[in-house]
């Protein structure tokens, strides 16, 4: 199955029986499907449990198990993306708008950014304290090449590229993935996951500020566009559209206003560093044991 795969792929991912847009590049993915109630339902497309995969991390990992799975597996492509069944690009990729949409002037595509009247970090809030400290701490110490980048990223910056969608050349891809799952799989070694649903996603969600930050640390030319809910409907829904100027500048002026300092380094409480020094994640240097 996997040689039969175009120069250009396109997965779909989707975890349960539902409409998912689909032609000879837009390939629907089953993912999670090892395990997955949906088996039998789902067994006419293709799953993420073939090959090298990570299907059965689905609950923590969400979309990235597609990733996983297209990065370890699929072979002589060209380019590659990622959307949901209920999220899209705007404009369907085809063979022959592919230059145009990926010309000289871009490396990459991203969702259109969600310009917050807050800094990115507000969002990251979300997140329980030990889990950004975790996420900092594994950027310093193992990817510290991409320290800088992180903290301006999330700390300072207001722009948001959701939902882990992208579209770009294979060797970015692969690049990116390499990326991702690495940092990932460091934190893995720290993180108590939480038993709530919402809370056991944290790698899908981390994976949300990864992407970008490889794109900010390589000066990617990224190139923003809309998201709507289904490829070719009559009325588009749209999900995600690109911010007037006028709106762009109001949410800049206000996440500086909201948060006016200039973070070059992540800031942990002396609270936090004991918390997880008694938890036996940090040393007593306030370090990730290793």
């Amino acid at each position: 199955m996997m040689e039969n795969f175009n120069k250009i792929v396109i997965l779909v991912a989707t975890h349960k029986p539902d409409k998912v847009y689909q032609d000879d590049i837009y390939t629907p993915i089953h993912v999670g499907r090892a395990v997955s109630k949906y088996k039998e339902e789902m067994a006419g497309i293709i799953g993420d449990d073939t090959g090298d995969n990570i299907s059965e991390k689905n609950p923590f990992y969400c979309e990235l198990t597609a990733c996983y799975w297209a990065w370890k597996n699929l072979k002589n492509i060209e380019y590659v993306g990622l959307c949901h069944y209920r999220r899209y690009f705007e404009e369907r990729i085809t063979v022959k708008n592919i230059d145009h949409l990926l010309n000289s002037n871009y490396d990459i595509i991203l969702p259109s950014a969600i310009h917050l009247p807050t800094t990115l970090f507000y969002k990251f809030k979300g997140l329980t304290d030990e889990d950004r400290v975790i996420f900092f701490k594994v950027m310093e110490e193992f990817y510290p090449e991409y320290y800088e980048t992180a903290v301006d990223y999330i700390m300072n910056g207001n722009k948001d590229y959701a939902f882990n969608m992208f579209f770009c050349s294979w060797k970015i891809f692969s690049q990116m993935m390499e990326f991702v799952f690495g940092f990932l799989s460091c934190t893995e070694k720290y993180v108590k996951l939480q038993p709530y649903t919402n809370g056991r996603r944290i790698f899908g969600y981390f994976s949300e500020y990864l992407i970008p930050i490889f794109c900010l640390k390589h000066r990617l030319r990224i190139k923003e566009v809309p998201i709507i809910s289904m490829l070719q409907s009559e009325k588009p829904n749209y999900l995600v559209r690109k911010k007037n100027v006028l709106k762009r500048i109001i949410n800049s002026f206000r996440a500086f206003i909201f948060s006016p300092l200039k973070y070059k380094k992540f800031p942990i409480a002396e609270t936090m560093l004991r918390s997880l020094i008694c938890d036996g994640i940090l040393d007593h240097d306030g370090r990730l044991i290793k």
